[in-house]
């Protein structure tokens, strides 16, 4: 029993963001079980979603980037290559990982929510990393 409240504490953690918005957080708190915490999770998702959209956008935008994307924006070359690839292995991972964790505590949707979500906060920080190295000065907020 010990062991099982253990590691539902530990997957509730790996639930939350490092950097979760104030509405995640409150989101977060109410949650009653692990469902409502999967919900939680794709909102939060989403968002970051939007931003990781945004980045791609405006690297296009970029007179040091336009040239490498050899595209249009989102809407043609490399970076809408690397970002539906980065997506489709995000969604097959974690639609494996989901398969994977059929046996563990947690429901379905909380296994997957929490994948994509992590898999996405992942490539934020790393995707964030392009930008402050095109800035050059370790400023993060010109994206």
């Amino acid at each position: 029993m010990c062991k099982k409240i253990f590691a539902f504490l530990l997957l509730m953690a790996a639930a939350a963001p490092a950097y979760a918005t104030p509405e995640y957080d409150a989101c977060y708190q109410k949650a009653r079980d692990d469902n409502e915490v999967a919900l939680c999770m794709k909102a939060e998702n989403t968002r970051i979603l939007k931003e990781i959209q945004q980045i791609y956008l405006n690297l296009s935008k970029r007179e040091e980037t336009k040239k490498w994307n050899n595209g249009n924006g989102l809407l043609s070359g490399n970076l809408k290559d690397m970002y539906n690839s980065w997506l489709a292995y995000r969604n097959r991972y974690c639609s494996l990982y989901v398969v994977a964790s059929q046996n563990t505590f947690g429901s379905e949707n909380f296994d997957r929510e929490r994948c994509l979500l992590s898999f996405t906060n992942e490539h934020y920080e790393l995707i964030k990393t392009v930008i402050i190295n095109l800035n050059s000065g370790g400023e993060e907020d010109d994206y």
